[in-house]
């Protein structure tokens, strides 16, 4: 394949990232119907707090409030994390595209299918990104957890502020890291530009993955140490560790 067949095939691909079937009269850049309405969203019981599937279908039918042992043992700065999808077959692929390739078309959708997966049954003043620092953001050319705020945002008919949370030290991607690494490696790597501005808000947090949850835990702590009255984790996906 010559350079102009493949730089064709990158902005208008004919066959799906996942299946490789054709993409057909598919809406979503990259996916085909099939795939896009394959992604596995969040079911099941999970941690009342963090959000973790519990293993069992039992689970919290007699105690609602039980939380995992994780955060039974250290609970988390936020209050809740919810996550639309678990990080598996097409929806991890889209993710992968999204934030690699990358391929910033599909924040929209991927966004838009985010906010659908929920129901925002308590009140909240502002939806915020996880930021990325600033050399991180020259090398990706984009941050995918705006992208997917802004939709999310617009969905939900809430204030985004995406310019008062800021990643103010540089650190390794978390994927290289193991979960105690993950957590030291974010400690203090985040600040508020005008901490006044979260005081009394109740916040929706947004990022593209939740792991570990040591990036979101650094960051609802940054805000509830400024006044932040709540703050709710919102991902895209998360793994089932």
């Amino acid at each position: 394949m010559d350079l102009f067949s493949r730089i064709l095939d990158f902005v208008f691909p004919a066959a799906c990232s996942y299946c490789r079937s054709p993409l057909g009269d598919s809406g979503n850049p990259h996916f085909c119907n099939a795939c896009w309405s394959d992604f596995s969203p969040l079911q099941g019981p999970v941690c009342p707090s963090c959000g973790k599937p519990f293993g069992s279908s039992e689970a919290l039918t007699d105690s609602p409030e039980h939380e995992c042992l994780s955060c039974r043992k250290d609970a988390p700065h936020y209050d809740q994390a919810l996550a639309a999808g678990l990080f598996e077959g097409p929806l991890r692929e889209a993710i992968h595209v999204y934030k690699y390739r990358p391929v910033r078309s599909l924040g929209k959708p991927l966004s838009l299918w985010m906010a659908g997966q929920v129901r925002v049954t308590i009140p909240l003043d502002m939806a915020m990104p996880v930021p990325l620092h600033k050399k991180r953001l020259r090398q990706r050319g984009f941050n995918q957890a705006l992208l997917l705020a802004h939709g999310v945002s617009e969905r939900f008919k809430m204030p985004l502020n995406y310019d008062n949370l800021v990643r103010s030290r540089y650190t390794r991607p978390q994927v290289e890291l193991s979960g105690r690494e993950r957590a030291e490696n974010v400690r203090g790597a985040f600040s508020l530009i005008h901490p006044a501005g979260v005081c009394e808000k109740r916040i929706l947090l947004i990022d593209d993955v939740f792991t570990t949850g040591s990036t979101m835990n650094e960051c609802a702590k940054v805000l509830k140490d400024a006044g932040a009255v709540s703050v709710t984790v919102f991902t895209l996906a998360r793994t089932t560790e």
